[in-house]
């Protein structure tokens, strides 16, 4: 009887343990076929506002891989002579992939901040030349359709259009003499900033960097 009940039992541990290696590689044959999705994308875009500035990206596991945080940044001056520029642009938002590995089409959806130092230099009537500095900051929601390649090296390209309030076509500047102290109020055009229209704000960029 007690080899009966041994014999039973060695035979349901073996059973078990064959079930527990079937398992196993069921698991690992699932990881098999898992997407490879590379999380974390790092680079620079080129383009539309934000002519040449950081990029980063990452994707997380929502919607089964097909939902990424973004954040831009760039930083440049412009100047024509009679006008000097200091634009400073930053974007942060979302992109939702078709696909659920990271890359291929997607639909992007960002809140746009483009902050602009003006300088103006005039000559004043009573003689000498002024020099005149405001602040600009316009703010928009971007709406994107892009696409990306996958790989360690991927470019991306996006096209959109930012919604935003108006933007004044002229405003008023105190003019101070340089290392005088006449001063003088005048009012200028804005001047045309890239990309930017007195309705909204055109995106298009193309971008290029390293995904791990």
């Amino acid at each position: 009887m007690k080899k009966v009940l041994f014999t039973l039992i060695f035979i349901s541990s073996l059973g078990l343990y064959a079930q527990d290696i079937e398992e196993n590689q069921d698991l690992e044959s699932i990881d098999t076929l898992a997407p490879k999705v590379k999380r974390i994308s790092v680079g620079l875009k080129i383009g539309v506002p934000n002519i040449a500035g950081l990029s980063v990206e990452g994707v997380t596991p929502l919607l089964d891989n097909r939902v990424a945080a973004f954040a831009d940044f760039s930083g440049f001056n412009v100047a024509d002579g009679e006008t000097e520029i200091g634009l400073n642009y930053s974007e942060f938002g979302v992109n939702v992939y078709f696909g659920n590995k990271g890359k291929g089409f997607y639909a992007g959806l960002g809140a746009g901040n483009l902050s602009t130092d003006l300088t103006f230099f005039e000559d004043l009537d009573g003689g000498g030349r002024g020099k005149g500095t405001t602040e600009l900051a316009i703010k928009s929601t971007n709406l994107k359709l892009g696409i990306k390649t996958g790989g360690r090296i991927y470019f991306r390209f996006e096209v959109g259009y930012g919604l935003t309030s108006d933007i004044p076509e002229e405003i008023t500047v105190r003019l101070q003499e340089i290392g005088g102290s006449q001063t003088e109020t005048d009012v200028f055009e804005v001047p045309t900033i890239p990309g930017v229209g007195s309705n909204g704000i055109l995106v298009g960029n193309f971008g290029f960097g390293i995904s791990f």
